[in-house]
């Protein structure tokens, strides 16, 4: 899968604040208390913001501590996402279902499909994953209404201590199950 990396939060910082204000790096860093290599490092992206550079941020500037953060946190996941093949992981428990030879499968749902789920459970005034689930029960309760498609889901449902483990693959099986109900 593809991940869009977000702007790291000095790029926006340098274009969105210190730029408009026609402000050189020195001035900026003697508004913020700060030093200009350190000031450079983080508006150039060699360094992380620090929740003290933030707020020094919102101090000076007035954008919101919570808002930087977030970008910081925002720019670390997709860079960490982008390491996702090299860290071999598997969720805790699959090993014991392996070795029973009980089939498990996870639920993967991209960020197109998580995004129509958002605004469909907000039309709906529900949450995403209450949608999911009854989608998810449907399948589990009507199989034979979508296995008449041959592009549609494998035969489901694999339990797991009680539980469906089922791998969604057909993200337009799931659309037309959620706009039937």
């Amino acid at each position: 899968m593809t991940w869009l990396s977000p702007p790291h939060p000095g790029e926006f910082v340098r274009t969105e604040i210190i730029e408009p204000r026609g402000l050189t790096v020195v001035e900026a860093a003697a508004a913020l208390g700060v030093s200009r290599p350190a000031l450079s490092a983080f508006l150039n992206g060699r360094s992380d913001l620090s929740g003290t550079m933030a707020l020094r941020i919102e101090k000076a500037f007035g954008v919101n501590v919570k808002k930087l953060m977030r970008m910081q946190a925002d720019f670390d996941s997709a860079r960490i996402r982008k390491q996702e093949d090299e860290i071999n992981v598997e969720p805790y428990g699959v090993r014991a279902v392996r070795e029973r030879s009980t089939p498990y499968e996870t639920l993967h749902v991209d960020n197109a499909v998580m995004r129509r789920l958002r605004e469909e459970a907000e039309r709906r005034r529900t949450t995403a994953s209450e949608l999911l689930e009854a989608a998810l029960r449907r399948v589990l309760a009507e199989p034979s209404r979508v296995d008449a498609d041959p592009d549609a889901l494998k035969p489901l449902p694999t339990w797991y201590l009680g539980q469906p483990r089922v791998d969604i693959a057909d993200r337009d099986a799931l659309y037309r199950l959620m706009e039937e109900e």
